[in-house]
């Protein structure tokens, strides 16, 4: 029989565009797992192949090449009935698609810690009861003995005290501590104000909306490059699925360029036509102004 005792139990990160699975070494510090790519996280995409499922990077890399086959943004759709459009023909519940990529975040992990079924999965704190259960019952089906799931901001302030170092390493505070936890992901975005006392962790209040995240930026520089490829050309890209998919991975890397840059050119070419859109940050920040404005009220609500 197995001594659960000596048994790993890991922490997971289901995020709605990537996931990550960590755990504490023996010396009590977090570590992340790399995947089996050597990769610190996993897309959060699935990709259902010829009676094959692919996880990770790779179904990623197909979403440009076979969207209609391609599963990504499943978080999103926690709670409902089925994920928001048809696979392969197929209604299928996202709960069905977030216990694959737990199942491989799973395989990933054993590889590194050996075998383990025992996890704490994180969601939004805004998440309802339904989608919790949701989450559980993916991560029944991908094999795991879900111990609890505990709000993205909870975990998050636990990390962040540990390294600024007002928590010790059984996450206790040795004075009360408030915090406002901001976390605009891939997908989601919620924001949650905490305090700390000792072992208490409490949510004065929280907000959030599952529909709010760096996807929404990429789709606007995606739609720009879209409008003048249809002013020069008289076709929209946006309505061809794979050049939609090519569109935002364009978009993703010339957001992650401004990050650095002050202007980025854009290169999009779609059934033999080709354009070039020069953008620049201050562009990029008024044409996103009113995603960063609804973060900002749904912050100032919470406060």
């Amino acid at each position: 029989m197995t001594d659960q005792t000596q048994t790993p139990a890991v922490g997971i990160d289901l995020g709605t565009t990537f996931s990550v699975v960590a755990h504490l070494d023996s010396q009590g510090r977090p570590w992340t797992i790399a995947s089996q790519e050597g990769d610190p996280t996993t897309p959060s995409v699935v990709l259902f192949d010829d009676g094959q499922v692919i996880v990770g990077s790779e179904a990623a890399k197909a979403a440009e090449f076979e969207p209609g086959s391609v599963a990504s943004f499943a978080k999103r759709d926690m709670g409902n009935r089925h994920f928001h459009r048809t696979i392969g023909g197929e209604h299928l519940p996202p709960e069905v698609i977030q216990a694959l990529i737990l199942k491989k975040l799973k395989e990933d992990a054993v590889l590194k810690l050996g075998d383990f079924t025992r996890a704490v999965v994180t969601v939004p704190a805004y998440f309802n009861e339904p989608r919790r259960r949701r989450t559980q019952d993916a991560g029944r089906m991908a094999g795991l003995d879900v111990l609890d799931i505990i709000n993205e901001p909870t975990a998050a302030a636990i990390a962040y005290g540990v390294q600024q170092q007002f928590l010790d390493e059984q996450g206790r505070s040795s004075r009360r501590e408030t915090i406002l936890v901001y976390d605009l992901g891939g997908g989601t975005f919620d924001v949650t104000l905490l305090q700390i006392d000792g072992q208490s962790y409490t949510a004065i209040a929280t907000g959030g909306d599952v529909f709010l995240g760096g996807i929404d930026w990429d789709r606007r520089i995606a739609d720009l490059v879209a409008e003048r490829f249809q002013a020069e050309h008289g076709v929209d890209p946006r309505e061809d699925a794979i050049a939609m998919q090519t569109l935002l991975r364009e978009a993703e890397d010339g957001k992650r360029s401004l990050s650095a840059r002050e202007d980025v050119r854009l290169r999009f070419a779609h059934d033999g036509q080709r354009v070039q859109v020069d953008l620049s940050r201050g562009q990029f920040e008024e044409s996103t102004g009113d995603l960063l404005d609804r973060t900002l009220l749904t912050t100032r609500k919470v406060m």
